[in-house]
């Protein structure tokens, strides 16, 4: 009798388990179904590619993977977008087999990921000539040619998208798709993402589709960009009766914010519209937004960082799902191939604990919190922050939810993310978020990580203070160590805060290595070692090469800088040599902080100055402008701006200044105008070393400086080493740096 109730209990809480929605396999907090989760979109990914990636899925906390449609019949290396135009509806293509597909579905499930094929039932080939011979009767098809238009239903449900439209009212065509959709249901398929769903009509409008083909025990949802056309609300709310549907205004939006330098006060869009939220699939970006041509494909434009910036508020949304896209290495749309494997981005701190909170946090209330320098999605047991623009290293204090009490726990986190420290009360959460510009705290669920070591600044962050203060935190971790440049171990279990860089020379790299000790998935001791890098750079001071060059400098964390620049007064002047977005800024050094600190410099015959400029980085403007009509901001003559808020005006002159290279005590002139004799006049005060024009410059072709090789060179007079000096070819009215100088003019300069 005891054995007998044994097993009674032990079969009680197999029950409760699969009950409960955790599977024995799952490890990582996955969830068990898929709208309660998060998607990976593996965009044109082999089907043994994404096999091989699912622990790595698993564990960066994805619920579902999304493969790009498997029905007939395109190679490896096609167009991307040759698979949207099905040959037939049978599994088999470029990406792989039947059998393939199996092994994928059976590998997922060891790790509790569900598989989501995109399913293509909307049209075919736009040439009858490239579909399988049963799909070439023209009366599988609307005979409606008159093209889509989001203001006529009738033509977006029956007119083409540029290939032939299927009659899906027609039993025959649902017969076909339905028994694709049952073959892939045979090899473990989990859902299905229906490609165009607003193009197939609903059972109102005398399309029976949805009830007949649709498969309600699997997941579905549905393609519908912007709008399924006149009465959108009643229209949603039908196709959301037989799956859930994309959002794409709201995740645009909030990624397009950001990208613009600022945050998005939107909370949703359909949500406002009737929709729930568990009938809403969100993105940051997605293929269409990313792999079409430029113009709709308006994402590939957009740094990496702001995609994920905006995800991670996606993915802080409650009951919506949200698809993280693994970008293709290319971006020219007949670049992008089938079967090429893309981004592993995807696993990356700032995606994964952002889908580890979702799923920690799944069916608690989200509260969204925007400011100026922020997003943030509160929830009861976590909280995802994503910083404005291009900020990063900020401390920043915000409500918590509505500041009245009820939503993230009061107490210290740390920062899954970047390593701060947050501390949160009732009323207010405050901390300093990373170099990613993105935090993420959460109260630890049912998560397995291996052990790690976390630091603050993170790796890679340059410094000009003579010192830098760093923060190791470790993580899952019984036991860790660091290690300075090859020095002694210092050994701790949660936190020690060191200085670095005292004996470093500037231009040097500090090397911090660690290790971590603690427990792997199946509870075995593991250690995990790596290391940080940090760079200890001399501030750039800005100079300028002459007083009078038309010129300014921008000091930013982005990379890839352009500047557009015109006369508000007179659209005749041209001060570009490039076309929009501009002329390229050159890197002339890093700023304290280590920000990239950028040069132009006018170098045509346009005279006067530029009244506004515009400042663009990946082709994408800072703040505002649009293209470049827009006015961007005031340009200011030497000025020099910071994210391109206009800061102070650079007066020093470097050629007007005696600097000492080293211990050399010489001027060096390259001569580029190659003037037949070379002088350079000291003039210290109201007295000079000699007469005008000075004295002889002499080529050294042995002289080094600067990089280059080959001088005109002299050396500087005793009692002028702080003097001012003049380049000139020896004549009265002589080009020096850039401006006519007569000797009178040069002798009564300063007085």
């Amino acid at each position: 009798m005891k054995k007998i109730m044994n097993q009674g209990v032990l079969m009680l809480l197999m029950l409760f388990a699969f009950a409960s929605g955790v599977l024995a396999d799952n490890k990582y907090g996955l969830k068990d179904k898929i709208q309660d989760g998060v998607i990976l979109h593996c965009f044109d990914w082999k089907l043994s590619d994404i096999q091989a990636e699912i622990p790595n899925i698993a564990k960066a906390g994805f619920t579902a993977v999304q493969t790009s449609p498997l029905h007939q019949k395109e190679p490896l290396n096609s167009a991307w977008y040759m698979t949207y135009q099905p040959y037939d509806y049978i599994i088999g293509n470029g990406l792989g087999s039947e059998s393939d597909l199996k092994a994928l579905c059976a590998e997922a499930h060891k790790y509790g990921v569900k598989v989501i094929v995109d399913v293509v039932a909307n049209h075919t080939n736009g040439d009858l000539n490239y579909v399988a011979p049963r799909l070439k009767d023209t009366s599988l098809y609307h005979d409606y040619n008159g093209g889509t238009n989001d203001g006529d239903r009738y033509s977006i449900t029956h007119g083409r998208i540029g290939m032939w439209d299927l009659k899906t009212e027609d039993p025959r065509v649902q017969t076909i798709i339905s028994e694709y959709i049952q073959s892939l249901k045979a090899c473990g398929v989990d859902g299905i993402r229906w490609d165009a769903i607003k193009h197939i009509g609903l059972p109102s409008e005398g399309d029976s589709f949805m009830k007949n083909v649709v498969d309600q025990t699997m997941y579905n949802y549905g393609e519908i960009l912007n709008t399924p056309g006149p009465n959108a609300d009643q229209l949603y709310k039908e196709y959301t009766q037989y799956m859930s549907v994309t959002d794409n205004t709201y995740g645009n939006g909030v990624t397009q914010s950001f990208s613009n330098g600022g945050v998005s006060s939107s909370t949703g869009n359909l949500t406002y519209r009737g929709i729930a939220a568990n009938k809403l699939v969100y993105w940051g970006e997605s293929h269409d937004t990313y792999a079409n041509d430029p113009g709709d494909g308006w994402s590939k434009y957009v740094d990496q960082n702001y995609i994920d910036r905006s995800y991670a508020i996606m993915v802080g949304n409650n009951d919506a799902t949200t698809l993280y896209f693994s970008r293709p290495e290319a971006t020219e749309k007949n670049s992008i191939k089938f079967g090429v494997k893309g981004s592993t981005h995807f696993t990356a701190p700032e995606v994964a604990e952002a889908n580890h909170m979702h799923n920690i946090c799944a069916g608690e209330p989200n509260y969204c919190v925007h400011t100026d320098k922020l997003m943030a999605q509160v929830r009861k047991s976590g909280v995802v922050i994503a910083l404005s623009g291009n900020k990063a290293g900020q401390t920043i204090s915000f409500a918590n939810g509505d500041g009245k009490g009820g939503w993230l726990m009061a107490g210290t986190y740390i920062d899954k993310v970047g390593g701060g420290i947050f501390n949160v009360t009732d009323a207010t959460i405050s901390g300093t978020v990373g170099a990613t510009g993105i935090a993420v705290l959460y109260i630890d669920g049912n998560v397995v990580k291996e052990p790690n070591v976390a630091f603050n600044p993170v790796d890679g962050t340059s410094f000009s203070d003579a010192t830098l203060s760093v923060t190791a935190t470790a993580f899952n971790a019984t036991s860790a160590w660091i290690q300075v440049n090859g020095g002694d171990k210092k050994t701790f279990t949660t936190t020690t805060t060191i200085n670095v860089g005292a004996d470093v020379d500037y231009g040097k790299d500090i090397t911090i290595t660690w290790g971590a000790t603690g427990k792997d998935e199946n509870n075995a001791e593991i250690t995990k070692t790596g290391s940080v890098t940090y760079k200890k750079v001399k501030a750039y001071e800005p100079v300028l090469e002459s007083a009078d060059e038309v010129s300014c400098f921008l000091e930013t964390a982005e990379t890839g800088i352009k500047i557009w620049v015109w006369d508000d007064n007179d659209a005749s002047k041209k001060f570009n040599t490039a076309d929009w977005p501009g002329d390229a800024m050159e890197l002339v050094g890093k700023s304290a902080d280590g920000k990239s600190v950028y040069k132009w410099t006018y170098s045509g015959t346009t005279t006067g100055q530029p009244t506004n400029i515009i400042f663009t980085h990946g082709g994408n403007k800072f703040a505002g402008a649009s293209d470049s009509s827009d006015k961007g901001v005031e340009f200011k003559n030497h000025g020099y701006y910071v994210e391109t808020k206009y800061t102070k005006e650079i007066t020093k002159v470097n050629h007007n200044d005696i600097v000492l290279p080293g211990t050399d005590k010489f001027v060096y002139f390259d001569n580029s105008n190659s003037w037949a004799n070379v002088y350079c006049y000291f003039y210290n005060g109201k007295t000079s070393s000699a007469t005008w024009p000075g004295v002889k410059m002499i080529y050294d072709a042995s002289a080094s400086h600067n990089g280059k090789t080959g001088w005109y060179k002299v050396e500087i007079p005793a009692g002028y080493t702080n003097a001012k000096f003049f380049i000139n070819d020896g004549t009265q009215g002589t080009a020096i740096n850039a401006t006519n100088a007569s000797t009178t003019t040069v002798v009564n300069k300063g007085e």
